[in-house]
């Protein structure tokens, strides 16, 4: 059991340490998910420290300082989605229909084929706006019956699991089918026009995740280049997508702090949706933020359907910036 604590120790401390370099190698960058995995392990550590240390004070404070140190610090990032913590996005209180609207988003995963799962999913849940990602021509054909209820609707299905459809009943205007770093991979932004005439930016993402031979810099450049587009628009805008990063990473915190975009897991729960084969490892990658011109309705981790991602659903209701605070709790 010493060898164990030894290697728990070492795990702990190196896999903390490493996402503080400033770099897009993935194998460092791929830390950035397990925070709560890795500060569990240094409980777990400190733990056995104690028992098979405590004796030789020396070594018992000198590895405590790194194991605590490391504790500390991921605890930092993971408190901000518990309940403990102070909610960021306000929920609504008594919302106007006409200004509400909800989003249904789900990664359906290129090779599953459980069409009338998800089918029987939308019609039950009625969301105003329906975004895949990932989506094959394959998928495109087997949802086609949801063209009735969903007259506008853009839809570009891929073999490379980048494909997307986005699904509205409300109406679309100035729409955009974008490929901001590479040419294989699409992203969609539009206007959606609500009920009371408001129109509301949408951005929808799916950029690639840190994995062997592809460094970070495409993704996080991809997320910036729409931090960009949010700055320079002050328009009511709503961001969803499989982001294939964790909003407590660096560069989901620089696209928060430049855009003052709202996060509604915070103070709420972390809602992962990845990967729904392995309970122990699962990480919130795919999200939703919205400009401060919304109060939260709802938010929900939805049933798991066959992907390796939950869909989750969001209800916002459109408040002018003016009228927010008296209408928020």
């Amino acid at each position: 059991m010493r060898i164990v604590t030894y290697i728990l120790i070492f795990v702990a401390v190196i896999t903390t340490a490493l996402p503080l370099i400033q770099t897009t190698h993935w194998w460092i960058r791929i830390f950035d998910y397990p925070r709560a995995q890795i500060a569990v392990i240094a409980i777990l550590a400190q733990a056995l420290t104690f028992v098979y240390f405590r004796h030789d004070m020396v070594k018992f404070l000198g590895i405590s300082v790194f194991l605590l140190a490391a504790i500390a610090y991921q605890g930092r990032l993971m408190i901000k989605y518990t309940p403990i913590y102070p909610v960021q996005a306000p929920g609504a209180f008594e919302p106007v229909e006409e200004n509400t609207f909800s989003i249904l988003m789900y990664n359906v995963r290129l090779t599953n084929d459980r069409y009338a799962d998800f089918l029987n999913l939308a019609r039950e849940r009625d969301p105003d706006i329906i975004l895949l990602t990932e989506p094959d021509q394959a998928w495109v054909d087997a949802v086609e019956g949801l063209d009735q209820d969903y007259p506008h609707h853009i839809k570009h299905p891929l073999d490379n699991t980048y494909g997307m459809i986005l699904y509205s009943r409300l109406g679309l205007e100035d729409t955009e089918l974008n490929f901001l770093v590479k040419d294989s991979i699409p992203s969609i932004f539009t206007k959606v026009k609500l009920p009371s005439g408001v129109l509301v930016n949408l951005h929808c993402l799916h950029p690639e995740p840190p994995k062997p031979g592809t460094p970070t810099y495409e993704r996080d450049t991809e997320i910036l280049i729409i931090s960009d587009r949010v700055i320079q628009d002050e328009s009511p805008t709503v961001i969803a997508g499989d982001l294939n990063d964790v909003a407590w990473s660096r560069t989901s915190e620089l696209f928060q702090k430049r855009t003052y975009m709202l996060d509604p897991r915070e103070g709420r729960g972390l809602f992962s949706t990845y990967n729904t084969f392995v309970p122990l490892f699962r990480y919130p990658l795919d999200h939703f933020f919205y400009s401060k011109h919304f109060n939260l309705v709802n938010f929900e981790r939805l049933p798991h359907i066959g992907s390796d991602h939950f869909p989750i659903k969001m209800t916002v209701e459109y408040v002018p910036l003016e009228e927010r605070f008296d209408k928020s709790k």
